[in-house]
Formats: structure tokens, sequence, C-alpha cells
């Protein structure tokens, strides 16, 4: 609620009524869509929050509810909350997150609610950065900060870098002369995380590709051998099946047995799986 010294409480939104069935839908239908793009994917982190509900409960709380209005009638006040509904269903939908017009509709509302002034919003305690995201997104001023580093970083990474180079061109050799036209938001620093990132896997593959040669696995439709790319090597001792008609090398697995005899002591033995 929204109270000063010379104004009487103003309940939010998020007090009377929000489209609940509306959020979880697409909270769950965000699990399903192509993860490219999608923070997420830049490093999973614990119980990340759906990026759906964050923004319909940063809203629902920032925007006051129509009963809120003495001059509006009940009529007026269901009204008026159908629509602020209205805004919510269509925020929370996937294809919404880039829909200029929406979050600027959805802005006004919340400066209206603030007086002309939208506050700030503070996440103490942020982890992978859901919420200062969001509340970016509906065009407020935000502030994260986490103990741990890793979250620490990949919130950095979302929140404060694409803001820093939005607008601006490609700095990558080549890039900026591949297209014709302005680099809007955040595109000309996506360019040049994809072209960097592709010099660095080249180059590591020039130095030590001879160092992981292409695996060759079964494929389970086809049953057919084929080439996969080896991204990693784990280490392991091997140790050789003393049965001499079998001589299979496999990884060593020291068993501790539970109960010993005086004089006995643990040997390594190895398990065929």
């Amino acid at each position: 609620m929204t109270t000063t010294s010379d104004a009487p409480i103003r309940k939010k939104l998020i007090e009377v009524s929000i489209p609940l069935e509306d959020i979880n839908a697409a909270s769950a239908h965000e699990k399903s869509v192509p993860r490219k793009g999608h923070p997420a994917t830049m490093h999973l982190w614990w119980a990340p929050r759906p990026l759906a509900a964050a923004r319909a409960v940063l809203f629902a709380q920032l925007v006051d509810d129509p009963s809120s209005n003495p001059n509006l009638s009940e009529c007026q006040q269901k009204a008026e909350r159908e629509r602020l509904h209205d805004i919510i269903r269509r925020l929370v939908k996937w294809e919404s997150i880039n829909n200029e017009t929406l979050l600027r509709e959805a802005h006004a509302e919340i400066v209206k609610s603030a007086g002309g002034r939208p506050p700030t919003i503070l996440d103490p305690f942020a982890g992978g950065g859901t919420i200062p995201l969001e509340a970016q997104r509906l065009g407020l001023s935000t502030h994260g900060s986490d103990l741990n580093p890793v979250p620490a970083l990949k919130t950095k990474a979302l929140i404060e870098f694409p803001p820093t180079f939005a607008g601006q061109s490609p700095v990558f050799p080549g890039a900026a002369e591949a297209k014709l036209g302005e680099w809007p938001r955040a595109t000309g620093l996506a360019e040049d995380v994809r072209r960097y990132g592709a010099w660095v896997r080249d180059s590591a593959r020039e130095r030590i590709g001879h160092l992981y040669p292409d695996a060759q696995i079964i494929n389970d439709k086809t049953k057919r051998s084929e080439p996969t790319t080896t991204i990693a090597w784990i280490w392991a001792r091997t140790l050789t099946c003393p049965n001499p008609a079998c001589e299979h090398r496999d990884a060593a697995r020291a068993l501790l047995a539970p109960q010993h005899k005086e004089g006995e002591a643990d040997v390594p033995r190895t398990h065929r799986r």
C-alpha cells in the first residue's frame, strides 16, 4: 500500500486481484520455448524465477488498484481492474518481451500510480538477476546485489552491460561494415559476443584441437556409428580384469569392506557394468 503523511492509503493491484491462471500458464510455457537467447542459458543458477511471473508481480505491486480512486463507482472499478489485468495478460506472454509499445504502456501505468516519480527497484538478494532484469524491462531504475560472485557477475552481464553499449555498433574488425543501418538496443554487443566467441573457439581448436579427436558413438535410431565432437576428457585410473579370458580394462573403484578381519586390507576391484 502507498501512503504519506498527507495522502490516504492506496491499495495496490496485487493486494486485490491478479490474473493468476494466465501468469501460471505463461510461466509454464516459458520452459518449453526455444531456449536460444533466454537469460537462463547464460549460466544455470539455483531456483530461477520465471521471467513472466517476475514481470507480472512487479507491475501489480507498483500499480494502484482502481478501488483506491473514490471517484469510480464499483462497476467502473471492475472495468478498470479488468483493463489492468489485460495489460498483465499481454505482458506475461513470451512473445511480448520485446514489444516496445506494450512495455511503454505498462511503464505509463506505473508512472501514473507513482505520481510521476517511478520508484527505484532494489533486490539485495538478486541471485540470477530475474527481478532486476524485469524491472529494467519495465523502464525502471534498478539495483541488485548478491554475496556470491557467480550470480553477481551474471546479473551484471544481464542488466549493466547491455544498457552501457545500447545503440553502439560492434567493434570486431569488419562486423560493423557487414550490416547496413543502425544497431538498435544491444544488437551491436550481441554481434561482438558472437564473433569474439567464434574467434576464441577457432583459436582453441587450432592450438589444442588435436587433443580432442572426434569420438564415435552409436546413433540410437540408425544404429550406425557417427562422429561427434569431444568437449572434455575425464581422467580415471584403470585396472585390467584378472580373468585371462577377459582382459577388459575398466575404471578402478575402491570398495571398502564393512568389516575386516585382523590383517586384512581393502583392495581395489574392477566392475563391469
